[in-house]
């Protein structure tokens, strides 16, 4: 017997792309410019008449990809995120600051112990602040305040930035645009980027971690994931995918559909135990 799919997850019906109010394809073309990316072109492969973009090839994920051209131009030595318990943008930018050689500082929620994607930013040597916290957003106002009274550049959740979008719709326009294509759903950056690259297109994408709100569908046809967040897909890929994020969406593909997979898992090889990572209230 089937197990009921109760969705998770609020969808607004705006179809307004919070990415081209005021702004068009043409105007993050020219953003990029004549930058040249470090990473390779995407690698499609296809799977049973499914186009899967193998960003999990990328160690870290696409993130890298996409936040490559917003680090460059940073004139700040340090940067400041908000590193949840799963995400690949932390991780991206531990690779990402490493390459344009500044230091990255990561505010993470408290917790007994940190996850495995938190344990690996903080074995590549960022530096570390643990808060206890009742939201998500709360951390972000931390860690904004932070960055403007140490002289360091805050980056909000999702790498949702002009230059991060500039580079997706780069990359993609390499690619030949498909009839469809799907995206895990969290802050939408990926999927709003995509719908600019490809207009023609018919935009996918399914809600995984949090309420979808108004500007930041765009035109995608969103579904809300029947599971929690922190709970595993029931149904895995034949490639190496995000077990709650990513690999959500593949149930839900047909033949003839593109598929962003955007990351795959990483491990760290640090003792989690040695971290401490527990705060009190205030």
């Amino acid at each position: 017997m089937e197990r009921e799919r109760v969705q998770k997850f609020h969808i607004t019906t705006s179809e307004v792309n919070m990415d081209l109010v005021c702004k068009s394809k043409s105007y993050y073309v020219d953003l990029v410019g004549d930058f040249k990316s470090s990473f390779d072109l995407p690698v499609i492969e296809d799977y049973s008449g499914i186009k899967v973009v193998r960003e999990d090839l990328i160690e870290v994920g696409s993130k890298a990809r996409m936040g490559e051209l917003l680090i460059s131009r940073c004139n700040y030595d340090k940067i400041v995120y908000v590193q949840p318990r799963f995400g690949f943008a932390g991780i991206s930018l531990v690779k990402l600051c490493k390459m344009y050689n500044k230091k990255l500082v990561l505010f993470m929620p408290s917790s007994k112990e940190v996850s495995e994607h938190q344990a690996y930013c903080i074995e590549n040597g960022c530096e570390v602040y643990f808060y206890r916290i009742a939201a998500m957003p709360n951390l972000n106002i931390i860690a904004k305040k932070w960055a403007s009274e140490n002289n360091a550049y805050f980056i909000p959740l999702g790498l949702k930035h002009e230059l991060v979008t500039a580079m997706i719709i780069n990359v993609a326009s390499k690619i030949e645009e498909p009839k469809s294509f799907w995206t895990a759903f969290s802050t939408g950056v990926l999927n709003r980027a995509l719908q600019i690259a490809w207009p023609n297109s018919i935009a996918n994408g399914v809600a995984v971690a949090r309420n979808i709100q108004d500007g930041e569908k765009g035109t995608a046809n969103v579904i809300s994931h029947y599971k929690n967040f922190s709970s595993n897909s029931d149904i895995f890929p034949p490639f190496p995918s995000a077990k709650n994020y990513d690999a959500k969406v593949w149930e839900y593909l047909k033949p003839g559909d593109l598929f962003w997979n955007v990351a795959g898992e990483i491990k760290s090889n640090i003792n989690k135990s040695t971290i401490k990572s527990e705060r009190q209230w205030n």
